[in-house]
């Protein structure tokens, strides 16, 4: 083996491990974003069942958006979206 082909192995084999470290991490991104959503999105169902039941009409829809709030931003997300219809009631 030349000493050009040992380097295209190196350089090789150093760029399949560092794709399957990339691939890894964006397994772990994707997977906590899934999380949180449906972290989120149970949090918001018991919060708007909690409402209803004290007679209080303030309520978060469960679509799209409110689960893409809660699993880009977590639990200050959930908030956000209360906040942002107290807000709207005022």
């Amino acid at each position: 083996m030349t000493n050009p082909q040992s380097a295209l192995i190196i350089v090789g084999v150093c760029g399949i491990v560092l794709l399957l470290i990339a691939a890894k991490s964006r397994s772990h991104i994707i997977l906590n974003f899934v999380f949180r959503s449906a972290t989120g999105t149970l949090l918001i169902y018991c919060i708007n069942q909690i409402m209803t039941v004290s007679g209080i009409s303030l309520t978060i829809g469960l679509g799209p958006m409110a689960v893409l709030t809660s699993g880009l931003l977590g639990f200050p997300g959930v908030i956000l979206l209360y906040g942002i219809k107290i807000y709207g009631q005022l």
